[in-house]
């Protein structure tokens, strides 16, 4: 092994640590480095203990990158981190958190938050112009979900981003790999690799760091065309038993009718004997979903048919039309008077698909973990006009930690995955899974 490479990754949630030391190990045994990933999860309050663990870490390492770090006490106890040992930073990646630290991002000439040198505006070409205006498209978008901006009643500006993405690579190979424009290059193929995160992507993101700004000879140990990344559908359907996602419902219906004739205990998907799940895509894109599978596996032990549906995250709204309601079956409400249906009648239309919509995700059911938009939330759900109800994942406290409290779950789980989803209409709140002590993906409660 040669001289030992340190990278710290803060973030928020269950989904990044899995992929993380699975990063750690391959890039260890395929690249012959002696790399060592330092990951916390900043999605509560750290002990005085943890601190100095982190203060430590950040003080070795050379590549530090920050996701979704929003609290502002951890925030503010970072930032000072980052500015005393910011010399010893080749390069800090700061992605989806609040703009104080948004600014400092630092990768070789890119610095946020100031004025970049080089040529003046006349000098520019298109190319660079065109890729500067994506990178603050980017920022902006970031910005709007820091700041809990009211979402839009229109398409949900996540998934809209989520396809720039995967056009984003293409668009990325016309920019030039050197002059003022490539570490601009850098942080968005970074940015990519992040909104995207396989194991393989995560493992990706990892090593273009290490390439482009690691220091000695670790960059020199990474001899590799860059893949582009992996993209994965934005909202789709998921199974534990199924080869791959499914974008329509039409294919995980054949999917389930053929199952079904395998093994004739399972249920049809009918709506009155049919749950629907809504998923954490970064969950389900990560591989760490253990505590997912369990649950669809004893809601189907139950005799209870399933559709467990990811979505964007920030906006669940699209997953649930996409698979819960049949629009083709959709009578309207002038029709069934014309029937002589009656108003509450009237709402329940026979489109659904499911006898009641289970959320895993916790969180808005519009506007995702940093904002909640109930007036839009309460109106899709009021026109669904089924049950809907709340199911809690510990990811930002452990099962351990749980289980000992007198309180339960901590304040952070308390505020985001029971007091804001109760707002929105969801009802009897439970716990199914989450990190343990002693693991890297969430699992699921055996009672």
């Amino acid at each position: 092994m040669n001289e030992p490479l340190k990278i710290t990754a803060l973030y928020v949630g269950s989904s990044m640590l899995g992929p993380l030391r699975a990063a750690e190990r391959e890039i260890r045994r395929a690249h012959q480095l002696d790399l060592s990933v330092a990951a916390y999860n900043f999605g509560a309050g750290l002990t005085d203990s943890e601190w100095c663990d982190v203060a430590r870490d950040i003080s070795e390492s050379e590549i530090i990158f920050v996701f979704h770090v929003t609290d502002g006490e951890n925030a503010t106890r970072l930032l000072r981190l980052l500015s005393e040992y910011e010399k010893r930073h080749r390069a800090v990646v700061v992605i989806n958190c609040m703009p104080e630290l948004m600014r400092r991002t630092r990768m070789g000439g890119l610095r946020f938050g100031s004025e970049q040198s080089g040529a003046s505006k006349d000098e520019r070409g298109a190319t660079e112009g065109r890729a500067r205006k994506l990178l603050h498209g980017i920022g902006g978008w970031m910005g709007e979900q820091m700041r809990g901006q009211r979402a839009r009643k229109d398409r949900p500006r996540h998934t809209q981003y989520l396809k720039l993405i995967e056009r984003l690579p293409t668009l990325l190979r016309l920019v030039p790999n050197a002059g003022r424009l490539r570490d601009v290059k850098n942080y968005l193929y970074l940015f990519c690799y992040f909104l995207q995160p396989t194991p393989n992507n995560v493992r990706v993101m990892l090593l273009y760091a290490i390439k482009h700004y690691a220091g000695g000879e670790h960059s020199t140990r990474i001899d590799f065309d860059v893949p582009p990344p992996e993209a994965m559908p934005s909202v789709a359907v998921y199974h534990p038993d199924a080869p791959a996602l499914f974008e329509t419902f039409d294919a995980y219906r054949v999917w389930s009718e053929q199952r079904a004739k395998v093994n004739r205990d399972l249920p049809a998907l009918r709506p009155e004997q049919t749950i629907g799940l809504l998923l954490m895509r970064p969950q389900i894109v990560s591989g760490t979903h253990r505590h997912y599978d369990a649950l669809i596996r004893a809601i189907e032990a139950e005799g209870l048919a399933v559709i467990p549906a990811i979505s964007t995250f920030m906006d669940n709204r699209e997953a649930c039309a996409r698979f819960f309601v049949d629009e083709s079956n959709k009578v309207g409400k002038e029709g069934k008077r014309a029937r002589g249906v009656d108003s509450h009648e009237m709402e329940r239309d026979g489109a659904s698909r499911v006898s009641q919509i289970i959320s895993l995700t916790g969180f808005s059911f519009v506007g995702g973990p940093a904002m909640n938009d109930s007036e839009a939330a309460v109106e899709f759900l009021s026109d669904l006009n089924r049950p809907f109800r709340s199911a809690v994942s510990l990811d930002v406290q452990t099962i351990e930690a749980w289980r000992e409290s007198a309180a339960g779950l901590n304040p952070v789980q308390a505020g985001m995955q029971i007091a804001i989803p109760e707002i929105d209409g969801a009802t009897e709140p439970f716990v199914f899974g989450g990190m343990s002590a002693h693991d890297s993906v969430p699992i699921p409660l055996e009672d």
